[in-house]
């Protein structure tokens, strides 16, 4: 058998010769930002099919480090079945440059630059997959939680994730079909994709880390 020597493309290209310069934030190093928040759920809200919870607000060409979640209390003290959907949705502001015809649209698993809408709800992009599990709520409220490679990764690969502008991984592309930053915000958005037995009013928290 043979051994693996592999090497990440950031260190291939600084071992290469001519050295290929690396990106900040996409093999070089980068200063890290953060954004958190936290957000109130209603117990009627908690078990009403589509609630939403914006959380954090980043701009669309932000490299992704890391999204951590957490609650203040068990949200569903019934049937303990409430599952969030973790996306990403762009922002609902009319003022921040978010683009008007894509303002609180969500992108798709297609990626190719299609949205939806929470009404509609088709495909919608998960891509930090699910939070709350029966076993979760039973136990308590969810601890703080790494949810950052808790989607599909072969819709999101690790590296589309975070090491590339997050736009790039929802396939936006200009009128000559050139990939292009659709400019503007995208937040950190919750749905509740199953709803509580019993709701139980409390805290959402939510933190993003990440470069531009």
């Amino acid at each position: 058998m043979a051994a693996d020597a592999a090497k990440s493309l950031s260190i291939t290209g600084l071992d290469s010769t001519p050295y290929v310069p690396q990106t900040s934030g996409q093999g070089a190093t980068d200063t890290l930002q953060v954004q958190d928040d936290v957000v109130a759920a209603t117990a009627v809200g908690l078990q009403t099919a589509k609630s939403s919870y914006r959380l954090c607000r980043i701009p669309t060409n932000a490299k992704i480090k890391s999204v951590l979640l957490a609650t203040d209390v068990s949200l569903d003290s019934g049937t303990h079945a409430l599952v969030f959907d973790i996306n990403l949705a762009f922002s609902d502001s009319t003022i921040d440059g978010t683009q008007s015809a894509l303002q609180g649209l969500i992108p798709t698993t297609a990626n190719n630059g299609a949205t939806t809408t929470l009404a509609a709800y088709a495909s919608p992009n998960v891509m930090f997959g699910t939070a709350g599990t029966s076993a979760i709520w039973t136990a308590g409220k969810l601890p703080r939680t790494d949810v950052t490679f808790g989607g599909n990764l072969t819709t999101y690969p690790l590296a589309v994730i975070t090491t590339q502008p997050i736009w790039q991984a929802f396939g936006f592309i200009d009128g000559r079909s050139n990939p292009m930053d659709p400019g503007g915000y995208f937040d950190l958005f919750l749905v509740n994709s199953t709803v509580a037995g019993t709701g139980v009013a409390g805290n959402i928290y939510g933190r993003i880390e990440f470069s531009v």
